[in-house]
């Protein structure tokens, strides 16, 4: 195959004995990698992007926040009467991501051979949460794609907010640990061992707790290199515990247990479920569908168990607040408005009410978190610090009384 292009395409064809052919070429985009193949007497049946060799423009995908935009301009194109096709390529021409913009061009590729947009989409594009593809199969059924795909921007919006929201409120406190923790360690790699030096041999006079600090002094200044490596490997399970589904799920059901976290996660736990199904349920997804698809999006742990209760029960036809109240931790307020969505056909409209009530909720609960982390977080390292200045005040002490 020709050697010209910036991408790298891996494809199967058909060739004129029609035996299939699978490898790769590289082209400036999939219609050029289209023709390459029909030049060659192929019939290709799939080509997409294999990898990136030497593009202009970004090297790195979108970000979770641009992905929403890239929704939200899809939605209002095809509600200004704009075509899938000519949407798809406007938006993608606009993107300065070299993959996200392959990806789209790759879902241009298949609705010009006839794909439904929904299994297009789902099928080139990635970083999309699994109901965007749910709720545009919808919207491909009913013919609101366009107010679909708007409602799955303001879905990840929400949950991108969400994200930032915590993160900003977990900054300042994380910036006053870490600081703390490196004075600490200045302190016992350099103050200590300098006391350490000028006691010298009286330290068998001194009191328990100055003898431990300047052991741990002295300890840590000899083995300055394996402290940071410590301290680095901590850094790394950290990092890896993050990545991992199992423990992050254990660390997620610890947290239900603490007295600051557990609040936040039930409020946001119900706040994203609700408001999920109200999306879901006001864009003409059936009740036991809605149920299925916010239930995939909540964490593992009692309340998506309570949710699985919920959903077996509405298959047998029990009442929505009825079952949520023997299976969730709702209150009995929030009970007696999904009763009364059920009866008055307005459960959308409630579902929204009430993961507004958790949003404001969760807000509230990230802002007394933040305001009691902030002074534990001081009050530890002053009293740590306070700890190995009164050792070494009391070691200076007791060298003073045994020479005088």
């Amino acid at each position: 195959m020709s050697d010209v292009g910036d991408l790298v395409f891996s494809y199967t064809a058909v060739d004129a004995a029609g035996r299939r052919v699978r490898s790769s070429l590289r082209a400036a985009d999939v219609r050029s990698a289209t023709r390459m193949l029909a030049l060659e007497g192929l019939t290709p049946v799939d080509v997409r992007l294999a990898r990136i060799k030497a593009v202009s423009g970004s090297q790195k995908n979108l970000k979770f926040g641009d992905r929403v935009s890239v929704l939200m301009q899809l939605a209002m194109m095809v509600d200004a009467g704009v075509g899938l096709l000519e949407a798809v390529q406007t938006v993608a021409e606009g993107l300065s991501s070299v993959p996200a913009r392959a990806e789209l061009e790759a879902v241009r590729n298949a609705l010009k051979r006839g794909e439904p947009f929904a299994a297009a989409f789902e099928a080139h594009t990635t970083g999309f949460p699994f109901y965007v593809h749910a709720m545009a199969r919808v919207g491909a059924a009913t013919g609101r794609v366009g107010e679909v795909l708007r409602d799955a921007a303001d879905q990840m919006s929400y949950e991108d907010r969400l994200r930032r929201d915590f993160v900003n409120a977990m900054t300042y406190p994380a910036f006053l640990a870490s600081a703390g923790l490196a004075a600490v360690l200045f302190i016992f790699t350099q103050v200590v061992p300098r006391f350490a030096t000028m006691i010298g041999d009286k330290q068998d006079k001194m009191p328990l707790v100055s003898k431990l600090v300047l052991g741990i002094g002295e300890a840590a200044n000899h083995n300055i290199i394996l402290v940071l490596a410590g301290l680095g490997a901590v850094a790394f399970g950290i990092a890896t515990a993050i990545s991992n589904p199992s423990l992050r799920t254990r660390a997620y059901n610890l947290g239900h247990s603490l007295p600051l976290i557990k609040d936040i996660l039930r409020a946001r736990e119900i706040a994203s479920w609700a408001r999920l199904t109200s999306f879901a349920l006001g864009n003409g997804v059936g009740l036991l569908e809605a149920a299925r698809l916010s239930r995939l999006a909540t964490p593992d742990g009692r309340f998506r168990r309570g949710l699985e209760q919920f959903e077996n029960e509405l298959k047998a036809g029990v009442a929505v607040d009825a079952s949520l109240g023997r299976h969730t931790s709702l209150s009995a307020m929030d009970l007696s408005l999904l009763r009364a969505g059920q009866r008055s056909s307005t459960l959308p409209k409630m579902m929204r009410f009430l993961a507004d009530n958790y949003d404001a909720e969760l807000r509230d609960s990230l802002k007394r978190a933040t305001a009691l982390i902030e002074p534990i977080s001081i009050g530890f390292i002053s009293i740590l610090v306070g700890i190995v200045a009164l050792s070494l005040v009391l070691a200076l002490s007791s060298v003073y009384d045994s020479v005088f």
